[in-house]
């Protein structure tokens, strides 16, 4: 069984909170796989797991063009979600639909996603092959592609991260709809000049968007349906729409609180890098 969550429009804080707190509940469920839909409002910056923030933004410059800052619990690169769709996966590695090994789960979902694109009309397939942006801790997400990550005409579509811990797996997709990504530049920091000009420069040429390919962009709710329906046709799982149970929600509210809402968390000096 696939539970289906759908969250459009809300803030980065309740975003990773509500992720984190369905991946916690997973422990309690070891047959159950959570799908949820969402977007965010107002766009946000998020960092990976184990990247140091002052590094990859300047959170000054966020304030000035009303961007969220927030730290993810997945690993990965540092993201703008701006004109974008975001899906979160979560369930217990020992699920019976799905391969234990983390590149088998990155191709599951990713051709689940390329399913979901081909529906609206949208030439998308899995990455075969990982290609390089700038190189070392320099990249963004998308300035670099994944195997199994999505693409279209050469360029990337769609990125992805994973959090794998206690038995349990959290993953997280990033659909690009528009160009609002390409304004992560802008909160590089201003010492970092050439940086900035380097992933101006390979966001435009190396990334492509849902509105450069489709004459009309589905609405959320096609989306989540699409999404949804490819999940469950892949994996061969029925699915059923709901909603926070009171635990969950209690967890969310807690973890806005403490961790995701706030500055100490975000700002936080990681002691390892996590991909």
């Amino acid at each position: 069984m696939i539970r289906i969550l759908t969250s459009p429009g809300c803030s980065a804080a309740y975003n990773m909170a509500v992720d984190e707190a369905l991946f916690g509940a997973c422990r309690r469920d070891t047959k159950m796989m959570t799908l949820r839909i969402y977007t965010w409002h107002p766009p946000a910056v998020s960092v990976g797991y184990g990247q140091d923030v002052e590094d990859e933004v300047d959170p000054g410059r966020c304030d000035r063009y009303g961007i969220d800052l927030v730290r993810r619990i997945t690993g990965g690169r540092t993201v703008l979600h701006d004109q974008e769709l975001t899906y979160s996966l979560v369930f217990p590695e020992s699920h019976p639909a799905m391969n234990t090994l983390s590149g088998a789960m990155f191709r599951g979902a990713g051709e689940a996603l390329a399913r979901t694109l081909r529906h609206f009309g949208i030439p998308a397939d899995p990455a075969l092959e990982a290609s390089c942006g700038i190189g070392g801790n320099s990249d963004v997400c998308f300035t670099a592609t994944g195997r199994y990550e999505i693409t279209a005409r050469g360029r990337k579509l769609a990125g992805s991260a994973q959090r794998r811990s206690g038995g349990r797996v959290l993953h997280h997709g990033s659909v690009l709809l528009g160009p609002g990504h390409k304004r992560l530049p802008l909160l590089i920091p201003s010492q970092d000049q050439q940086r900035r000009e380097t992933i101006a420069r390979l966001l435009d040429q190396r990334t492509i968007t849902v509105s450069e390919l489709t004459s009309g962009l589905p609405t959320f709710e096609e989306w989540a349906d699409g999404l949804s329906r490819s999940f469950m046709e892949h994996f061969n799982l029925e699915g059923r729409r709901d909603v926070l149970n009171d635990e969950e929600r209690h967890a969310t509210e807690e973890l806005v609180r403490t961790r995701y809402g706030n500055a100490e968390w975000t700002f936080r000096r990681p002691l390892s890098h996590v991909r």
